[in-house]
């Protein structure tokens, strides 16, 4: 008797350990818009720069990749978090379907501390398998989804602000972008700069870019401006040369409803030299016009959100929305109204493990959101019904 109990108590002794042990794999997808602000939040929860192991996929460094893969302690158990950003529609949609997208491999890839830049000089491809996601950060509500009554877990995490952006070619007559104008342009994707500038002979033809069809940064745009988020759109793409800030764009494509699959793709067009473009075999001038998250838009522009003056950038011009320049006070006090909630959802059928997580993750997102957005806490007005809804103050 004393023998048998022994042993179960060795048994269990055992199984506990494992399960202690176990590792935990974690899969996020969901919004490039946030993906900065996403990938720092993990690196700090799993233990911090130089105890976190992780790698990465793209040129961007970390903060603009859209494949991670990190590895660490959350409350003494080990874990891997993998992340594999496309859109937040697509990201919602993916989630709610539980559909099987493309990872970094939990296995097959090295991590280090410094982080591995995978496929990137001397360092190995990255080895890749599809899986299912667990959660999802949006910059848009799922009501204006593709899946808004899908059955998902969450909330809001953050305010996420965006600015319009006109291009290296913008003169500095270009200064505003109102709803209504956003809605002139957008619609059909041409119109004349005198329409921005009030002045009959500024006959410049400003053209249209922006976001794909998947894009929360698209979905929030279109709802803030009363155009309709599930409105078509008329986009342009080019070929361009030459880098960021002194090269130059080709040849004009028509994307109608289609765009860039990430903000990055849009920033391309917005700091090159637009002023020699061809489309169907006709040279002429064109200003591209279109909308960034902040810290992109910091960086294309060298906008000093303090001051509203220009710093360095790349040559795009920062504009302001309905007459209010983008500050963080002006998102606070409810005067600049381009921004909108970003929600962090998660599986209908969450694990006890899963909604542990989720926790922790809520909680570390505020102290590592940099100028990717700002927290709820620190807001003096909200939306009523959610993005592009009414602002008022706090009650």
């Amino acid at each position: 008797m004393n023998l048998k109990f022994t042993l179960s108590l060795g048994v269990l002794a055992l199984a506990s350990a494992s399960l202690v042990n176990a590792q935990n794999v974690v899969n996020i997808t969901g919004a490039t818009a946030f993906r900065s602000a996403s990938n720092n939040t993990i690196l700090q929860m799993l233990g911090g720069t130089g105890v976190t192991t992780y790698a990465y996929t793209g040129t961007s460094g970390l903060s603009g990749s859209n494949r991670a893969i990190f590895r660490g302690l959350l409350n003494g158990q080990d874990t891997i978090v993998r992340t594999s950003w496309s859109g937040s529609t697509q990201g919602i949609l993916d989630l709610a379907d539980q559909n099987a997208i493309q990872f970094l491999d939990d296995a097959g890839n090295t991590l280090t501390t410094g982080g591995v830049n995978l496929g990137q000089g001397a360092n190995p491809a990255p080895v890749f398998e599809n899986a299912i996601p667990r959660f999802a950060f949006s910059d848009v509500d799922k009501a204006l989804s593709t899946r808004p009554n899908a059955s998902l877990g969450g909330g809001p995490v953050g305010v996420v602000p965006f600015m319009f952006v006109g291009g290296f070619s913008a003169p500095s007559s270009l200064t505003n972008v109102t709803d209504q104008q956003h809605e002139a342009l957008w619609s059909v994707g041409q119109a004349p700069l005198s329409l921005f500038t009030g002045n009959v002979a500024d006959t410049t033809t400003v053209i249209s870019t922006g976001r794909n069809n998947g894009s929360g940064t698209r979905a929030t745009i279109l709802a803030e401006t009363g155009y309709g988020p599930f409105r078509d759109v008329v986009q342009w793409d080019s070929t361009f040369s030459g880098s960021r800030g002194s090269g130059t764009l080709g040849t004009l494509s028509l994307l109608g409803n289609g765009g860039h699959a990430s903000n990055s793709g849009v920033r391309e067009l917005l700091t090159r030299d637009s002023s020699n473009v061809t489309f169907d075999g006709n040279t002429f001038s064109v200003i591209v016009l279109s909308y960034l998250t902040i810290s992109d838009a910091v960086a294309a522009t060298g906008y000093q959100e303090a001051t509203g003056t220009i710093v360095g950038g790349e040559g795009a011009k920062p504009l302001t929305y309905n007459g209010v320049r983008y500050s963080v006070e002006n998102v606070k006090n409810g005067s600049y109204s381009l921004w909108g909630y970003q929600q962090l959802y998660r599986a209908s059928d969450a694990t006890a493990a899963e909604i542990t997580f989720d926790t922790a993750l809520r909680a570390a997102v505020p102290a590592n959101m940099g100028s990717a957005g700002i927290p709820i806490p620190s807001m003096a007005v909200t939306r009523a019904g959610g993005d592009g809804g009414l602002i008022a103050p706090n009650q």
